[in-house]
């Protein structure tokens, strides 16, 4: 018997943090963000880093639950374009990941049961290479990138989007996410099941909840 009940149809995954866990990427990734705020007010690296922690921090709810990057560059007052730019031009997913077979054979059977989704605050384009990477683009029906609806996780109007987008109702989806105050938690306002990840070894556990282990 399914934890999360009988009318799920849609799972929900974040990318990065739940699928995989890279931290020279992720620090390659900050790096990005770095570089567009330094170049976009004239500053140095060095400036820039200390701009972007300052925003960070000053942003988050608490300390442990730092805004995502897209976000605080958006209060800084960047185009997200160009924050996508930044990243498509400044990081190189291609020299961390490699495919992971585990990961691809849960997923491929998640899929032959549910229809699944990426949400995340990614670009299209690095979204898609790093899935690519992982060997596992092929199990996903849709990727709702930062180029979606341009408002970053969290959004309770992008999120309504996207769900009126693959329809259905709050208990036909499952989101499954590393970082409750970006990734769950305004589903969860709405209703919907949540599924948290503290590692991607978690994810192994989605079988049995679901009540398919076989």
């Amino acid at each position: 018997m399914s934890a999360y009940g009988n009318a799920l149809r849609s799972l929900v995954f974040d990318l990065d943090g739940t699928l995989y866990t890279c931290k020279k990427l992720g620090e390659q990734i900050e790096e990005a963000a770095v570089y567009l705020v330094a170049t976009s007010r004239g500053l140095s690296m060095e400036q820039g880093r200390r701009v972007l922690h300052d925003a960070r921090t000053l942003l988050a709810d608490t300390p442990d639950d730092l805004p995502p990057l897209s976000r605080t560059c958006q209060e800084l007052g960047l185009d997200l374009r160009d924050f996508i730019r930044a990243l498509e031009e400044k990081v190189y997913p291609e020299r961390f990941l490699k495919p992971d077979p585990n990961l691809g054979a849960l997923l491929r059977f998640l899929q032959e049961r549910y229809d699944l989704y990426i949400y995340t605050n990614n670009g299209f384009f690095l979204a898609g290479r790093i899935l690519a990477l992982l060997g596992v683009d092929d199990c996903f029906r849709q990727i709702y990138s930062l180029e979606f609806a341009w408002r970053p996780k969290p959004d309770a109007e992008a999120l309504q989007l996207l769900l009126a987008d693959i329809g259905g109702l709050p208990e036909s989806f499952l989101f499954v996410g590393d970082r409750y105050h970006v990734d769950l938690r305004e589903p969860e306002k709405l209703g919907i099941p949540v599924f948290p990840v503290h590692a991607v070894d978690d994810l192994l556990r989605l079988p049995s909840l679901l009540g398919i282990t076989s």
